[in-house]
């Protein structure tokens, strides 16, 4: 065994008692074959009992050596070639182990250039292993008492161009899901790793060629762009054989410089990697386009969009809602005011462009508005109820007339996008209806809140909410299922499907409704039939039993009850049409389904629900000119595993950030956003838009998947990231509601209050920063959500 100071080589083979964790896991890459700087360890038996305890500066010269080894240190150093000098790390027996990593817990020192230098930071690095915060981490993760044992590593510099760390899987164990995400700073990585620098990012497949998830301006630099071969996918294709050879996942510090790729230390994964909400460039494919997460965007589609929705139905309804006021495509292609694309996405969330140079087209902005007028000021609701709607209804039942089974690929692709046709032409008409919601609402609280003591306390969700409405309606038909037989339970809930199946949690018609996975439903009907208790808005069901005379008399209170009645109707009607608006998804996901499980016969994918991870383009091949790839196996689990990964990130309201609506000089962002008010979080809190007042504290429930919605407790507050009709019934057991996304005027805002029960919305990153258990106070009034402790 060779003894006193050693090579990294020899240091692989040595116990990490003597040579510590950093020592041997660099010992081993070197032995592997990895580029490694090279350098040479201080073993723990070359330092005196008492190293790191003598009293002295950092740069008294007091390494703690045994004195018969300074000499064999000095030719050490002296023989490594280093023309930037070296870096002296420590290198602890609990250091860069399976049992925890002791990440920055003890010292290194960076650009040493003198022998006397090199004993201070030898000092520096044992004093560490008695510091206050090494002691504190290794009680915190259980760790044996008492400092351990400390080795020194020192290692000629490198003078990196890039310089940063790669996780080769998110968690100690690797999966297919895992991606390798490399972070980067230009120059020396310490202040990377000291968190004092956001870094670039990227994030590769773990399949070969290594493919990038996300397209950002960092990869490109590095020369990630498709068809090249850059140093990114090197880097990565290194990090994959470390973790072959070491054995399990690794968090690999590197650095780039003229000569190439160096490894600097190799210690495993030993908790999950937190991913950044915030990852990779929010910036537009389009060259100048402004982009805004609203209307359809925000709550309606909350997630990143699945790749045949993107193509097919989202630009379908984009195209129908923009000629309500631009006019038909035709008329808008030759419009300097209305942009092309109007649609797109980003990291693969929604937006619609807002890049209208209204103030330089001044007479064509009025023309523009006019159209604006004059579509939501026509008898929009007569074009619903009379056309639209029962269009819909009966293009359902033409589409019914044959089982799928039995109709060719085009057919049952042609039924498809009828039905797509259909439901764009609806969404259209819901634009104008829902500008009369809106309004009247507005109105109404407007009116009641200059009411003075006469009308205090009254709200329009307080004077809106009706048990004839729907939402209660489903509500009082789920307590009818859980209050009868287990023999009726079936039927029963077969027929509550059949009247709200349709209902969805995302417009993106890759997400299962009701119809398809009635499992949440069942265990709501389990928790009330075992409660015994109906939904929790059973005694608060109807409208203000006299809401004529808090309204007052007079001229003045005629004009409350005249607009409380105008936006009664108007409600009932934002009721009935969001309802009908979906009555297609079962059909074009049954469609879709019916050709996916084709495709599996044809060996083209592997389940059927792949097919919404090919595009409109990629499916309309194949079926009309049999045009398959079969890479599309391959493409689609790189395509869902980078829809997995963009789910964690929280999309911007607009992009680019400073991106602004200006109108003669006016910014109108705010009023183009549908009031949607981001507010600073702060301290303890967390800010976003009030969209139904009171206030609440009480115990959170974080849901991030519907099929976990039946953990909801009655009385705990409801942390989810967006609300769209299906979630109705979940709101009558929640007493506050939290979200990620969504204003004062979407869907869940206006249940809410209709329900009497305390919402903020728009909250970003509620879903993250909360857990389940946390103690929340949420202000519908004021838009905060406060975390605390339980009292």
């Amino acid at each position: 065994m060779a003894e006193g100071v050693v090579s990294l080589a020899e240091a692989a083979d040595l116990p990490v008692e003597r040579v510590g964790g950093k020592a041997k896991g660099l010992g081993r890459l070197v032995a592997a074959g990895f580029p490694v700087p090279p350098g040479f360890c201080l073993p723990v038996d070359v330092f005196t009992a008492t190293a790191g305890l003598e009293a002295g500066g950092e740069n008294t010269g007091e390494s703690g050596l045994r004195d018969e080894t300074v000499a064999q240190v000095r030719a050490c150093w002296e023989a490594l070639p280093s023309p930037h000098g070296v870096a002296v790390r420590s290198s602890a027996t609990n250091e860069d182990g399976v049992a925890g990593s002791a990440a920055g817990q003890y010292e290194s020192v960076l650009g040493v250039r003198t022998f006397d230098e090199l004993l201070a930071a030898v000092g520096r690095c044992q004093r560490s292993r008695h510091s206050a915060a090494s002691g504190v981490y290794r009680d915190r993760i259980g760790l044996a008492q008492g400092a351990p044992a400390m080795a020194v590593v020192v290692q000629a510099m490198v003078a990196p161009r890039w310089a940063g760390v790669a996780f080769t899987a998110e968690a100690p164990v690797a999966d297919d899901d895992h991606l390798v995400l490399v972070e980067a700073v230009e120059g020396l990585g310490d202040q990377l790793v000291d968190g004092t620098v956001e870094p670039n990012r990227a994030v590769f497949s773990r399949k070969e060629p290594h493919a990038p998830v996300f397209t950002t301006a960092f990869g490109e630099r590095m020369g990630e762009t498709e068809g090249s071969e850059g140093p990114l996918r090197s880097l990565v294709r290194t990090a994959l054989a470390v973790e072959r050879a070491l054995g399990g996942p690794q968090d690999i510090e590197w650095a780039l410089d003229d000569t190439g790729l160096h490894l600097l230390q190799a210690r495993p994964i030993t908790a999950a990697v937190p991913q950044p909400t915030q990852f990779g460039d929010w910036a537009s494919e389009v060259p100048g386009a402004r982009w805004a997460r609203m209307s359809i965007c925000d709550s309606w589609l909350s997630d990143p969009l699945s790749p045949l929705f993107a193509t097919t139905l989202f630009p379908s309804l984009i195209d129908r809602w923009a000629t309500n006021w631009g006019g038909p495509r035709r008329l808008r292609a030759r419009s300097p005011l209305v942009p092309e694309p109007m649609h797109g996405t980003v990291n693969g969330f929604a937006y619609l462009r807002f890049d209208f140079p209204l103030s330089e087209h001044p007479l064509r902005t009025l023309r523009l508005t006019a159209r604006w007028f004059a579509f939501h000021l026509s008898p929009v609701e007569r074009r619903w109820r009379h056309d639209i709607l029962p269009a819909l209804q009966a293009g359902l039942e033409r589409a019914r007339d044959a089982p799928l089974e039995d109709l060719t690929s085009a057919e049952v692709l042609r039924r498809i996008r009828a039905v797509e046709d259909l439901s764009a032409r609806y969404w259209a008409v819901i634009g104008g209806l829902a500008w009369h919601w809106n309004t009247s609402e507005w109105l109404l609280g407007m009116v009641l809140a200059r009411g003075g003591r006469r009308t205090a306390g009254l709200t329009p969700g307080s004077l809106l909410v009706g048990d004839d409405r729907l939402a209660h309606q489903a509500d009082r038909a789920l307590d009818g299922v859980a209050a009868a037989t287990l023999e009726d339970q079936e039927q029963l809930l077969q027929e509550y499907l059949g009247r709200f199946g349709h209902l969805v949690y995302s417009l993106d018609t890759a997400e299962p409704t009701a119809i398809d996975d009635p499992s949440m439903l069942r265990s709501l009907i389990v928790g009330r039939r075992d409660s015994g208790e109906p939904s929790s808005l059973a005694p608060a069901l109807g409208p203000d039993p006299a809401p004529a005379p808090r309204l007052g008399h007079g001229p003045l209170g005629r004009l409350r009850r005249g607009i409380h009645r105008w936006a009664n109707h108007w409600s009932g009607v934002r009721d009935e049409a969001l309802h009908h608006f979906t009555l297609g998804w079962p059909f074009m996901r049954a469609g879709y389904l019916e050709l996916g499980r084709r495709l599996v016969r044809a060996d083209l994918l592997d389940v059927d629900d792949d097919v919404f991870y090919l595009t409109g383009p990629e499916l309309s091949g194949w079926v009309h000119a049999d045009a398959g790839d079969a890479r599309w196996r391959d493409l689609v689990r790189e395509r869902r595993l980078r829809r997995q990964w963009q789910r964690r990130l929280n999309p911007p309201d607009v992009v680019p950030a400073d991106a602004r609506i200006m109108l003669f000089g006016s910014d109108i962002t705010s009023l183009a956003l549908f009031g949607a008010e981001r507010g600073e979080n702060k301290g303890d809190g967390l800010s976003g838009s009030a969209v139904s007042p009171g206030s609440y504290t009480g115990r959170a429930r974080v849901i991030h998947e519907f099929a976990d919605a039946d953990a909801l407790e009655l009385g705990e507050v409801l942390v989810v990231r967006q609300v769209t009709p299906a979630w109705a019934p979940l709101l009558t057991r929640a007493s506050a509601v939290v979200a990620d996304v969504g204003g004062a005027l979407s869907h869940g805002s206006v249940v809410a209050r209709e329900y009497g029960i305390p919402a903020v919305m728009g909250v970003r990153t509620a879903t993250s920063q909360i857990g389940t258990g946390d103690i929340l106070t949420v202000d519908g009034d004021a838009g905060t959500v406060r975390l605390g402790s339980e009292p």
